[in-house]
């Protein structure tokens, strides 16, 4: 006969588990997110910056700059960025995480993102 103290501790014993991945995917995903958003800010103040001073120096003569082969260079590099996010979505399936643990990394995700 199983007394009410084994049968509390057998369920705690069975949410510690959900409760690791729910906790854990959240911290995790509130960090990705953060670093994401400062991956992104960097990058950007980066590629404004060369093309603040590529202007610059156009504008003042010292360099020629070729429109053309700017817009293409930008338009290769934005299509090799989107061709490698589809090769990473193909390789691994987020749903094989588990449910508890791709929810929790979502939401602390998009939490990282909007509020860091």
């Amino acid at each position: 006969m199983s007394t009410n103290k084994d049968v509390t501790k057998m369920n705690f014993d069975n949410l510690i588990p959900i409760t690791t991945s729910v906790g854990g995917g959240f911290f995790i995903g509130i960090l990705l997110g953060y670093f994401v958003k400062k991956v992104i800010k960097i990058l950007m103040f980066v590629a404004g910056g060369i093309l603040g001073l590529l202007l610059y120096l156009q504008h003042q003569q010292i360099i020629s700059v070729n429109i053309e082969k700017l817009e293409g260079s930008s338009t290769f590099i934005l299509t090799s960025i989107a061709s490698f996010f589809d090769k990473v979505t193909e390789m691994g399936d987020a749903a094989s995480l588990g449910m508890p643990l791709t929810a929790s990394m979502t939401a602390g995700f998009t939490l990282g993102i909007m509020k860091a």
